[in-house]
């Protein structure tokens, strides 16, 4: 299983504003893809991918330690998605609240899932670094490093 992050990376202007006051360096549109088998299955898309990621890293190593479900709002389409662990899975619910049904359910093991999550969400902080050098700095840049690092953490304990 893979894990793929499409970045929307065209304009990168607003970072250099210093007129405006919020963090937009991890701010643009993401869609993260699971590959499997050849086949790509869209996760989940949203426009604000810097909140939604840290959220989402922060609620999978709450998912290692306490297994409950959580439930993942991507703030950008009409879609709830579900994370459950059992064992050494992880089963993923795709609900349309537009539709009001369940699009699809997957299966993985969760480690597997994780690893592949780290290594997307490490390629993904080292581009940053790559187009401004000084986003180490930013508090969403660091949150992100935190957060793989503890995912990291897990991914290698025995």
């Amino acid at each position: 299983m893979k894990i793929r992050f499409d970045l929307e990376e065209d304009d990168v202007s607003v970072l250099q504003n210093k007129t405006v006051h919020a963090d937009y360096y991890l701010d643009s549109y993401l869609e993260v893809f699971i590959i499997e088998n050849n086949k790509e299955i869209l996760l989940f898309s949203t426009t604000i991918h810097s909140t939604i990621i840290i959220t989402f890293s922060q609620q999978l190593l709450e998912l290692y330690q306490t297994g409950k479900k959580l439930i993942l709002d991507t703030f950008g389409n009409a879609n709830v998605y579900t994370f459950k662990k059992a064992g050494n899975n992880v089963f993923i619910t795709n609900f349309s609240v537009f539709s009001n049904s369940e699009e699809w359910q997957y299966t993985f093991e969760f480690k597997a899932f994780l690893k592949a999550y780290t290594k997307g969400l490490r390629q993904h902080l080292q581009n940053l670094i790559g187009k401004d050098a000084n986003i180490v700095k930013r508090p969403d840049f660091i949150l992100l490093r935190e957060k793989l690092m503890n995912l990291e953490e897990v991914v290698h304990r025995k």
